[in-house]
């Protein structure tokens, strides 16, 4: 959530900041919502007074032995002025929560150092990374090589769920279960501590990472015995929310920690993309790395995420560019994010497989995550950071597009070879 007091201070910055990431301010509703809650709380502080000013001064009157029709006159006058106390009380209650959900729809406010443009289209390469790999023969996109192979079955996936499933097989499972092995050591070296989280959350916990109220018909929603729960779309949510309404030690910070979760998404907006194969999927697993630290150290945070993010895509052999997003693909709670594309030779393309972001404290806010400064000894909200490294699915489409050979094998990344100690899965899906 945005800082209210900065923002006022900042109007004309944050609406035109705010319109680059395709949020219109209603400068007007927002401008009457704030000062009518300013001027009622100016009123209940008035009321307030004059109804601990009356109270003493029933008080006095008692202790004077005052007549008694005097007393019950001050006490009615108190007594209307209580209701109207309460009144006000309500009124203001209201009326700051319909600015609370108002701003809860607000997306985060972009760094200067972000490109402003429209789409993905006008998003800027930071950096290309290793060789690209080189075929004397048409390289095939992954779920033709899966499906040839006989060990990615997307026709029972679509049987036992529907679209956007599969089933993985034999080879492809062992490959699943290595690249899973290989991420999440990846990231303990990267100077992550594991957590292991719960996979369904409560409504307050996924506002509090900005998934909720906005993107609600992109996840999935259970309910038992009338407690509603939601599947996590990443683990960034119940990661982050660990410290939810807690106050942190500054000495603590940075904390580091890492997850491996299965995730899930509706895909809403996302009809008639990716659906072949298994490029984008309502269930995937991912290790996603979150950071937590001290307002003056988030950029430098930052820059160890995506170094994090680069080695692993190093370690595997993979070709790939680094990308900052423009504000009109600029994720909801972030102000700066670099994604890394991976090249995929089978689709002839970069396809995004691992996404950085700084958040500031915008999602510290929504979640009420503060620290206490070791020098001020005031409490201040932490800046949170998330990026993944990486999801299972589209480590594997780029392993098995970039790692094929000419006769329809796929040869084993010497990375992963301490998981799965064989050569390749050879043209008939065996390993080898």
């Amino acid at each position: 959530m945005l800082d209210l007091k900065k923002m006022l201070e900042n109007l004309p910055e944050y609406k035109e900041k705010l319109k680059n990431k395709k949020f219109d301010l209603d400068e007007k509703y927002f401008l009457d919502l704030t000062s009518d809650i300013q001027n009622s709380k100016k009123e209940l502080q008035e009321l307030q007074s004059k109804l601990n000013k009356g109270s003493a001064n029933i008080g006095a009157l008692v202790q004077a032995k005052a007549d008694n029709s005097e007393i019950e006159k001050a006490k009615a006058e108190m007594s209307a002025l209580a209701s109207d106390v309460k009144t006000r009380e309500e009124y203001v209650r209201n009326k700051e929560a319909e600015l609370k959900n108002y701003m809860m729809y607000m997306p985060n406010i972009y760094d200067d150092t972000t490109p402003i443009g429209k789409d993905d289209t006008e998003n800027t390469v930071v950096a290309y990374y290793n060789e690209k790999p080189k075929f004397d023969f048409e390289p095939k996109e992954h779920y033709v090589l899966g499906e040839k192979l006989g060990i990615l079955d997307f026709e029972r996936g679509a049987k036992l769920a529907g679209a956007r499933f599969t089933v993985m097989k034999a080879a492809a499972s062992r490959l699943e279960m290595a690249v899973k092995n290989f991420l999440f050591e990846t990231a303990l070296e990267n100077g992550f501590t594991p957590v292991s989280v719960p996979f369904m959350v409560t409504r307050n916990i996924a506002e509090g990472t900005g998934q909720l109220p906005k993107f609600e018909d992109d996840m999935f929603k259970t309910s038992n015995e009338g407690k509603e729960l939601f599947l996590i779309p990443t683990a960034e949510v119940p990661v982050t929310n660990i410290f939810n309404n807690e106050i942190l030690d500054e000495s603590d910070l940075p904390i580091n920690y890492c997850s491996l979760t299965p995730c899930f998404r509706v895909e809403a907006g996302s009809a008639g993309r990716d659906v072949k194969g298994m490029f984008r999927q309502h269930q995937f697993e991912k290790v996603e790395m979150v950071k937590f630290c001290a307002k003056d150290e988030s950029w430098n945070e930052f820059a160890r995420l995506t170094a994090s993010a680069r080695r692993v895509l190093d370690k595997l052999g993979l070709h790939y560019r680094e990308v900052t997003l423009c504000t009109g693909d600029l994720g909801f709670g972030a102000c700066h994010c670099h994604d890394f594309e991976v090249w995929l030779p089978g689709q002839n393309k970069y396809r995004e497989i691992s996404s950085c972001s700084n958040y500031l404290d915008f999602q510290a806010r929504r979640a009420n995550i503060r620290y206490r400064d070791k020098t001020t000894k005031k409490n201040e909200f932490v800046c949170t950071l998330n990026g993944s490294a990486m999801p299972i699915g589209r480590t594997m489409i780029a392993i098995i597009e970039n790692y094929q050979q000419a006769d329809g094998s796929i040869r084993i990344p010497d990375a992963l070879k301490k998981w799965l100690p064989y050569e390749k899965i050879n043209a008939e899906g065996e390993l080898v």
